[in-house]
């Protein structure tokens, strides 16, 4: 949700909600400066309450990820509260609700005790007249925002800023796999351009990752999930999630045609594109790693922190930079993605 939006809703809600009188509509208060005062006033507490109510979400995130570590609770941004059991869900909208309802109340007391003597009288009428109101809007909003799973400001930065020393270590339940005889062909056997469906299928196949094996400058470009670059500073997280200066890796890449698979998600950095699921909208929110890939990261990073490079800002999105790979992306070439490439 964006500042803009919610500062709109605020004040159209608050407008509405302040021409409401003891006996119903009053639009002569629209033209007294009470009324704008009241307007303003109940606007920045709706707004402050959004942010509380995503900071409660935020907050609660952690303890569910400890309490169902099993449970992939974050997908695009977004929290998948539908997959936690539903008492545990009521019971934070209501405490969310009546906690927001108690800090409003106390804010209402002083303000009766301040303008009158008859604090209680004033406190009393308020109750019967707009508290059902009040907690009616207030259970709805905290149920919708809870049940879309909005996190606010949800950024790479922001929330590495906030929950990197709270975050717990995902447990990863280790699957049974059925063993088959498979027919391996590898990659030059077949076209230069396979189609991007397969190619993951093709490549990873042909030459699985081997933690073990990984160099300290010398490097599979399939190895390498994540470039980053800025002020100079070059950097390249590896498929075990280690960090590793790379000054030279993206020269490398753009000498043998590959530069064009780490597509820029954001300003800083770029993700390699043979290793995402297919197919996803241009318009989503946040990709997604093959299964291989993402538990190979997981030797050095959270869920968390993985999840966070993968989402899309809005800038990428609003400037269709995804559609235009999207649609030129049966074009780009693997040939080389094998090669040993020096990093620095």
């Amino acid at each position: 949700m964006k500042v803009s939006k919610l500062s709109i809703e605020s004040l159209l809600v608050s407008m509405i909600f302040n021409l409401i009188g003891n006996n119903g509509i009053n639009l002569e208060r629209f033209w007294t400066p009470a009324y704008w005062i009241w307007t303003l006033s109940f606007a920045l507490t709706i707004g402050i309450a959004a942010l509380l109510i995503r900071v409660r979400l935020k907050v609660l995130w952690i303890q569910w990820q400890k309490k169902y570590p099993e449970l992939q609770l974050l997908r695009e941004g977004r929290l998948q509260t539908g997959s936690l059991p539903k008492g545990e869900i009521i019971w934070s909208i209501l405490s969310t609700s009546i906690s927001l309802l108690l800090v409003y109340l106390s804010f209402i007391f002083l303000i009766a005790f301040v303008r009158s003597d008859s604090t209680y009288i004033l406190f009393r009428s308020y109750l019967v007249h707009y508290m059902p109101l009040i907690t009616i809007g207030c259970l709805l909003y905290v149920s919708y925002v809870f049940i879309q799973g909005q996190l606010w400001w949800f950024t790479p930065p922001n929330a590495l800023a906030l929950f990197r020393d709270q975050m717990p270590e995902k447990i990863v339940p280790v699957e049974r796999t059925v063993q088959k005889v498979v027919t391996l062909v590898p990659p030059s056997v077949l076209d230069e351009v396979i189609v991007i469906g397969s190619l993951y299928d093709v490549l990873y196949n042909h030459a699985k990752f081997d933690l073990n094996t990984i160099q300290r400058h010398v490097v599979r470009m399939f190895d390498v999930p994540f470039y980053f670059s800025k002020k100079g500073q070059k950097e390249v997280i590896l498929i075990d999630g280690r960090r590793m200066e790379a000054d030279r890796f993206m020269q490398e890449l753009e000498a043998l045609g590959l530069d064009k698979w780490y597509f820029r998600i954001s300003s800083t950095c770029r993700v390699n594109m043979m290793l995402i699921r297919y197919p996803f909208s241009p318009s989503t929110g946040q990709l997604e790693f093959r299964k291989e890939v993402f538990d190979a990261l997981r030797s050095n990073m959270t869920e968390m922190d993985i999840c966070n490079l993968l989402v899309v800002t809005e800038w990428m999105r609003k400037e269709k930079k995804i559609k235009k790979f999207l649609d030129n992306v049966h074009n780009l070439r693997h040939k080389g993605w094998d090669n040993l490439i020096s990093v620095n």
